[in-house]
C-alpha cells in the first residue's frame, strides 16, 4: 500500500493496513511512505517491508528504488494518496491490480479507480481509506490508530526514561505540543502560558514537546512561565510515542503529535486552526475534543491570511482548560 506525505497521513493509514492483513492473512504487505513519515511504520508487526520512497529529483536513488519495486512482482497495489508521484510508483510497480482515486491526470496509472463523492470531502481520513477497501470487498478491522516505533527504538525509550526523572512521579502528566511550523496552526505563546499555569495549579505535571523548527517559540513560552517546565526537544515519532505511554492527556494543534497521542491511547484536546477539522478528527472518539477556531473562509482557509488574522488565537485558554477538565478531571 502507498501512503506518501506526512507523519499523520501514514499513521491514519494503519487501520487500512490492519484490514488488509485481516482479509489476506497469508499475504505479505509492504508499506510505502517517505521520510520522516516512515518512522511511524518502524517495528509494525503487520508490515513485511517498509519502502522509503526517495524524495523528488533524487536521480539514481529514484531509479534504484523503482527497480527494486518491480522486482517484488506485486499482485495488488493500493495508492491511498493518488497524487502524480504516488501514481507513478503505482504504475511502475508493474502490479496486476493497481487501485487509486479517479483524479484527472492520474487515471492512466490504475487498473481500478475509486470515484470520490461530494460527501468524501467531509469524511474522516481513516474512514475514507476504509471505504476504498470496502469497495474492494475488504471489511474494516477497527478504526484505531497504531504505532510501535518506540518498541523498535530502545534508545529513544531510554531517552524518555531519563527525561521523566525531572517530572513529578505522583502527578498525572499532560503533554503539550507547543505549536507547528505552520503559523496558522500555532497557538499563541501567551495563551499557551496561561493554559500551562492553570493546569499546574490543578496539580498536573506539564511537559512541552517540540520539533526541530520550534525551539525559538518554545523558549518564548518558557521565559513567560513562572517556572520552566520539562521540555523534550526535537522529538521524533519513537520519542513521542515512548513519552505518551506515560501521559494522561495531550493538548496541542492538529499535527502529527496529536495523531500519535491518539494511537497511544491518550485523550486529546486539539486546538484546531487551519483546514477542515472533520478530515483529521475521529467523530466516533469521545476522548478527542476539538476546539475549532472561528474562521470566515473555512474550509477554503489561506495559511498566510489565517496567520495574519490570528484565527487560532480566538480559542480562549478557558476553553482549553475546560476541555482538559472534562477529559481527566
Amino acid at each position: 500500500m502507498i501512503q506518501l506525505r506526512r507523519i499523520g497521513d501514514a499513521l491514519l493509514g494503519t487501520p487500512a493496513l490492519r484490514a488488509l492483513a485481516a482479509h489476506y492473512p497469508q499475504a505479505k504487505i509492504d508499506f510505502m511512505a517517505e521520510p520522516p513519515a516512515e518512522e511511524v511504520l518502524r517495528g509494525h508487526p503487520l508490515v513485511d517491508r517498509l519502502l522509503v520512497a526517495p524524495r523528488q529529483g533524487s536521480g539514481n536513488s529514484w531509479t534504484k528504488f523503482v527497480r527494486k519495486l518491480r522486482e517484488q512482482k506485486y499482485d495488488l497495489v493500493i495508492d491511498f494518496f493518488s497524487n502524480p508521484r504516488s501514481a507513478q510508483f503505482a504504475y511502475l510497480s508493474g502490479a496486476k491490480v493497481r487501485v487509486g482515486l479517479d483524479r484527472f491526470g492520474r487515471r492512466w496509472a490504475y487498473t481500478h479507480r475509486i470515484v470520490e463523492e461530494e460527501q468524501d470531502l467531509k469524511a474522516y481520513a481513516v474512514d475514507l481509506r476504509l471505504e476504498v477497501l470496502r469497495l474492494l470487498g475488504i471489511p474494516a478491522a477497527g478504526r484505531e490508530l497504531e504505532v510501535y516505533a518506540d518498541r523498535a527504538e530502545p534508545r529513544e525509550v531510554a531517552r524518555v526514561t531519563e527525561f521523566l526523572r525531572n517530572v513529578p512521579s505522583d502527578s498525572p502528566i499532560v503533554a503539550m505540543a507547543v505549536g507547528s511550523a505552520n503559523a496558522a496552526k500555532r497557538y499563541p505563546a501567551l495563551q499557551t502560558v496561561q493554559v500551562i499555569e492553570a493546569l499546574r495549579k490543578k496539580g498536573l505535571a506539564v511537559v512541552l514537546t517540540s520539533g526541530p523548527e520550534e525551539a525559538q517559540f518554545t523558549e518564548e513560552i518558557q521565559q513567560r512561565l513562572s517556572a520552566r517546565v520539562p521540555h523534550l526537544e526535537d522529538a521524533h515519532v519513537p520519542t513521542l510515542a515512548a513519552l505518551y505511554r506515560h501521559c494522561s492527556l495531550y493538548i496541542g494543534p492538529d499535527s502529527s503529535p496529536k495523531h500519535l497521542a491518539a494511537a497511544c491511547g491518550l485523550p486529546t484536546v486539539t486546538i484546531f486552526g487551519l483546514g477542515r477539522p472533520e478530515n483529521w478528527n475521529d467523530p466516533q472518539n469521545p476522548r478527542n475534543i476539538v476546539l475549532v477556531a472561528p474562521c470566515d473562509t473555512r474550509p477554503n482557509c489561506d495559511e498566510s491570511e489565517c496567520a495574519r488574522k490570528g484565527c487560532i488565537g480566538k480559542i480562549s485558554p478557558e476553553q482549553v482548560i475546560a476541555a482538559a477538565d472534562s477529559l481527566i478531571g
